[in-house]
């Protein structure tokens, strides 16, 4: 049973490699929308194999090129946390800069590599290796403390980041089936079940000593969090704009200026436009797509239907919708269709989104509704 469970671990370790590798390149082929997310998640789960074939190999592969460093603890764990954070960022629609000041959030892979080839210089007689040598346990502790306070550093701020997509998306999306924050639940789910492993292994390590064991263990949730976090990054997509792309859309030079002289003009045309063109119909519209439909930014938009309306862009959208289909609910030509049809025709993707919102503006529900008009 033991052989059964380590080949069966090592079957399952090589896959994930090879499974953040595919994953990689699908996730920026022609096929699937390209963009900076996918290319940071790309960049995630090549970490994490790279971090596999590391644990496993790395002992083999130095030795046998000769490579001189001196056993620190292994610098790819501290690429994990900061990957992770850029792609949520880039995925929330806060773009990532590329200036010098990212590599602060690499510096801990940085410092790790250059220590460890810098004291292999040291010849093996002199004060700090004999005392490094002595201390391996201690110098183990700390890298394991530094790795888990970065961990849950980045979970912090990532939560702080979710909170805060809460309540922008409803500002942005007219229908949340496929643009869902449990996503980022489930990411964070994953990471903090393997900073809660790196807390095991701390434990492990301060009571008995012997942690050799671990790395395999790792490898294996390493493979196994390069399937998830894969496939729940492909169903996953952007719903924002990125800087550049609203500089493009935005044709006022100072937009509250604007909406302050010619607010009820915009409304009027906001108002004329749903009427003729009915954008609410379809279901995957945004407020970044609508605004480029009417010249405007996002920004300006979001500013007329929050103040101008007086509500949100996912309320606003789908007010109309509900009126829609109370239209289809009379009109003959809509007879053979059921009541998912109706609400799928006017721009809604599921059942139980359409009765939930259908009901929160009329106070009943779809049958309720039809049996009144029938009396």
């Amino acid at each position: 049973m033991e052989i059964f469970l380590e080949q069966f671990s090592l079957i399952l370790t090589y896959a994930g490699i090879a499974q953040g590798f595919f994953f990689a390149l699908l996730l920026n082929n022609k096929s699937v929308r390209r963009s900076r997310a996918n290319l940071f998640l790309s960049i995630l789960l090549l970490a994490l194999s790279f971090s596999i074939l590391h644990m496993m190999y790395s002992g083999m592969v130095l030795e046998h090129f000769s490579i001189q460093s001196y056993p620190l603890g292994d610098p790819t764990f501290f690429l994990i946390a900061p990957l992770l954070w850029f792609y949520v960022k880039e995925l929330t629609g806060d773009k990532v800069n590329w200036s010098f000041l990212i590599i602060f959030h690499f510096l801990p892979f940085i410092i790790i590599i250059l220590f460890s080839l810098i004291l292999k210089i040291f010849p093996a007689d002199s004060a700090i290796i004999i005392y490094l040598d002595d201390h391996r346990k201690l110098s183990a502790i700390l890298f394991w403390i530094f790795i888990i306070e970065q961990f849950f550093c980045y979970l912090y701020f990532i939560h702080k980041r979710w909170r805060s997509y809460q309540k922008l998306i409803e500002q942005e999306v007219s229908n949340t089936e496929n643009v869902n924050i449990s996503w980022v639940r489930f990411f964070m789910g994953v990471f903090l079940f393997i900073n809660f492993f790196y807390l095991f292994t701390l434990f492990t390590l301060i009571h008995i000593g012997n942690i050799f064991w671990s790395y395999k263990t790792i490898s294996t949730i390493f493979s196994l969090s390069i399937f998830a976090l894969g496939y729940k990054g492909l169903l996953q997509k952007e719903i924002f704009y990125t800087n550049s792309e609203e500089s493009k859309l935005n044709t006022f030079s100072s937009p509250e200026v604007i909406v302050k002289k010619v607010d009820q003009e915009l409304i009027a045309k906001l108002l004329i436009y749903m009427e003729e063109k009915k954008p609410y119909l379809d279901p995957e519209l945004t407020l970044s797509s609508m605004a480029k439909d009417l010249s405007l930014s996002r920004s300006l938009l979001s500013q007329l239907i929050n103040e101008g309306i007086g509500d949100n862009f996912y309320n606003f959208i789908n007010k109309y919708r509900v009126e829609q289909v109370k239209k289809f609910m009379i009109d003959p030509t809509m007879k053979n269709y059921n009541m998912l049809g109706i609400a799928l025709e006017a721009g809604f993707k599921s059942k139980s989104t359409f009765n939930l919102i259908f009901k929160r503006f009329t106070g009943l529900t779809p049958t309720e509704y039809i049996k009144n008009l029938s009396k």
